[in-house]
């Protein structure tokens, strides 16, 4: 394993270096960089992360994206679409000053069920569990593996889980696991930037039954035509868990766009409500997003990741 990680890193370094990503650039012109974040722990990092996209991309918004994909308008070479999934308030506390100085357009994946509440995301409390009560965690793997097991159930089963996990945490619960406030969301729509539909609170929806995936699609749909005053034409996927339920679903509401959560660039000829994003981390050293921007981080990664299935099977 300590070969195989050199090997990685090597082949990282490689990978990044400016004749490398060049390259990489050229081959992948006609693809689209989508962005997936989530928060954004660390304001400076993120600033460093943009500061490149705006001097070596072109951002974009969703509505330029839907625009090229449905009526083949053009996109500028170096299109790129920053996104952020499940509403963290440290995207408008610490990345929205960032993208508004830069004029970087973005827009928020949320789950409503959970904004303005004092429920913390169901990860978190699995990872406290892992790390703080292990003796509580019996599961397929041991407590390392419960966040990852707990993807892998019945929602009904995961809420019930959850639920007792969240009875042994100590109140009041860490202030980094609040939710976004009315507040928050008025400032970054005033701002100029989108909302999209992320569920209702954010299950993963290929483990819910067939009612359920229609209901988290519909009451978030409802509840951010209400709250923008017009509805949304975007939907990221929760945990990147494709359903063909919920694709047939946004399509009867209309959605224009709806994003996988792969690490991939994607392209015009895509389907339109499956398109692949990029995965990044704002507090990541710039080093990061130049590889990942390029496509050859991504196919570094897909490769470790199938060298990785192998061995274990």
């Amino acid at each position: 394993r300590p070969t195989a990680v050199k090997l990685y890193d090597v082949a990282l370094g490689v990978l990044r270096s400016a004749p490398v990503t060049g390259a990489a650039r050229r081959l992948t012109r006609d693809r689209i960089r989508i962005l997936a974040y989530h928060g954004v722990p660390d304001a400076e990092a993120f600033d460093r992360q943009m500061d490149h996209l705006v001097s070596n991309y072109v951002p974009v918004d969703q509505a330029a994206i839907s625009a090229a994909i449905h009526d083949g308008a053009p996109l500028p070479a170096g299109a790129a679409w920053v996104t952020f999934d499940d509403g963290d308030p440290s995207v408008v506390e610490n990345g929205l000053p960032v993208l508004s100085r830069l004029g970087v357009p973005a827009t928020m994946f949320v789950c409503p069920g959970l904004i303005e509440t004092g429920e913390p995301f169901w990860w978190r409390v699995t990872d406290w569990a892992a790390a703080h009560v292990p003796h509580r965690v019996d599961v397929p793997g041991g407590p390392a593996a419960l966040t990852e097991y707990v993807k892998t159930i019945g929602d009904e089963d995961r809420r019930s889980m959850v639920s007792d996990l969240l009875e042994v945490i100590e109140r009041p619960l860490p202030t980094s696991w609040r939710q976004l406030c009315d507040a928050e969301l008025t400032r970054w729509l005033e701002a100029g930037m989108a909302l999209g539909n992320h569920s209702w609170d954010h299950p993963c929806l290929d483990r819910c039954s067939e009612q359920a995936q229609r209901q988290q699609i519909e009451r978030t749909h409802d509840w951010l035509s209400a709250y923008v005053g017009s509805p949304p034409r975007s939907f990221a996927y929760p945990n990147g868990n494709f359903s063909r339920v919920v694709d047939a679903k946004i399509g009867e509401l209309g959605y224009e766009l709806g994003l996988l959560y792969d690490n991939r660039l994607t392209s015009l000829d895509s389907p339109h409500r499956q398109l692949s994003r990029v995965m990044l981390e704002a507090d990541q050293p710039v080093e990061r997003l130049i590889g990942v921007l390029s496509g050859a981080q991504p196919v570094l990664d897909a490769s470790r990741q199938r060298l990785a299935i192998r061995a274990r099977g």
